[in-house]
C-alpha cells in the first residue's frame, strides 16, 4: 500500500489559506509553514502591544482547515465591527491568549490545533518576533511590512533580512526534509513569502530538499511591493532567494472581473502579466484559477477597521481548481 504524499506550504495569510483548503480535500499529508512578520491589521496591533510574532496569518491558516460546524472554528474566524473594536479579530485574541498560556505561538497553536480536531500540522516559521527589513536602491533601509509597502518614494528593493535574525523551527527543516512537494503560496511576495524564506535554517533545507518545489503565482500585483511585475518576474526573484528555480509554477489566466479590478486600481495594483514563454528551469502550468463568481466579495471579503493598514482581498485563487493541480503535480 502506497504511503500519503507528504506537501509543505510555505506562505501566510489569505494566499495560503486557498491553498490549504485546496490540498485538504486529497488524501495528502500537509504541512503549512506560516510566516510571523507582518505588521499591518489587528495582528500588527497585537505584534506591539504583547511583542510577539504575527498571529493573524497561521489564525487564517488554522481556520481555512477547521470544520464550519464546530462553534470555536466559527468564533476564530469571527471580527468585530462596531466602535473601538472595528476589525479586531477574536481568533486572534484567542491565539494571543494562547500564546500567554503555552509560552511560545507553536505551542498555542499546536494546543489550538488539538481542539479544534485539524488534521494537518500548522507551524510559525519561527517562534521568535522580528521585523522584515528593506534595503533599498538608493541605500535606504526601512524596517517593516507596511513601512516597506508605504515608503516614498517607491525606491526599487535591492535585497530583504530580517532585524533581528531568528532561527526557524526544527520542526519546519524536518517537514521539508521529508516533503514529496514544496508549494510557494501566492501572497505578499517580498514582504510575506520571502520573508519565510529569510528564517535561518530554511533556505538550507529547501535546497537540498529533493521535494518538487511548486510556486503558485499572484493574480494581482502587490503596490509597494510587486509595482509592475510579470509571472516571469515572481518567478526569477523567488529563484534568486531559493538559489535555485522552482520546478514548476502555477499561473492564472483568466483576467478578474472588471469590478473588481476597479477596487484593485484604486490601491494600485493591476493584474500580473503572463510573460512566461522560454523559461527553461521551471514548468508552468496555465489554468483559470479565479474563484467562481456568485457572491459579493466585495462585501464579503471586506477586512480591516479605523486605523487599521490591510490591503484589498477580493481576487482570490479558486481552491478547489488550485488543490487539484497541485495534487496532479504529485
Amino acid at each position: 500500500m502506497a504511503r500519503t504524499r507528504r506537501v509543505v506550504c510555505i506562505g501566510g495569510g489569505t494566499g495560503q489559506s486557498q491553498v490549504l483548503r485546496g490540498l485538504s480535500r486529497h488524501p495528502l499529508e500537509i504541512t503549512a509553514l506560516v510566516g510571523v512578520t507582518d505588521n499591518g491589521g489587528h495582528s500588527g496591533l497585537l505584534r506591539k502591544i504583547f511583542g510577539i510574532p504575527q498571529v493573524g496569518d497561521i489564525r487564517n491558516c488554522l481556520a481555512s482547515l477547521t470544520d464550519d460546524s464546530k462553534l470555536l472554528g466559527r468564533l476564530l474566524k469571527y471580527r468585530f465591527r462596531e466602535g473601538e473594536l472595528d476589525g479586531v479579530s477574536l481568533g486572534n485574541l484567542l491565539v494571543c491568549s494562547l500564546i500567554r498560556m503555552n509560552g511560545s505561538l507553536s505551542g498555542a497553536v499546536t494546543a489550538l490545533g488539538r481542539e479544534l480536531g485539524v488534521p494537518h500540522t500548522i507551524l510559525p516559521v519561527s517562534d521568535q518576533s522580528t521585523q522584515v527589513c528593506a534595503e533599498l536602491a538608493d541605500g535606504r533601509m526601512v524596517r517593516g511590512e507596511w513601512e516597506i509597502i508605504g515608503r516614498t518614494p517607491r525606491v526599487p528593493i535591492r535585497r530583504l533580512f530580517h532585524w533581528p535574525v531568528v532561527t526557524c523551527l526544527p520542526e519546519c527543516v524536518r517537514a521539508i526534509a521529508h516533503a514529496d512537494m514544496i508549494v510557494f503560496c501566492p501572497g505578499s511576495l517580498m514582504t510575506g513569502i520571502l520573508s519565510a524564506l529569510l528564517t535561518r535554517g530554511i533556505q538550507t533545507a529547501l535546497r537540498v530538499s529533493p521535494a518538487l518545489k511548486v510556486q503558485v503565482v499572484n493574480i494581482m500585483t502587490q503596490p509597494g511591493q510587486t509595482d509592475g511585475m510579470s509571472a516571469r518576474d515572481h518567478i526569477e526573484v523567488l529563484a534568486q532567494y531559493l538559489g535555485i528555480a522552482p520546478d514548476a509554477a502555477v499561473v492564472n489566466t483568466r483576467r478578474p472581473p472588471a469590478k473588481l479590478l476597479r477596487a484593485y486600481r484604486r490601491d494600485g495594483a493591476e493584474p500580473v502579466r503572463l510573460d512566461v514563454e522560454g523559461l527553461r528551469e521551471t514548468r508552468i502550468v496555465e489554468a483559470d484559477l479565479l474563484e467562481p463568481t456568485g457572491k459579493d466579495v466585495l462585501t464579503l471579503y471586506e477586512r480591516g477597521g479605523a486605523g487599521m493598514q490591510v490591503g484589498p482581498h477580493f481576487v482570490r485563487h479558486d481552491p478547489a481548481r488550485l488543490g487539484r493541480i497541485l495534487r496532479s503535480l504529485l
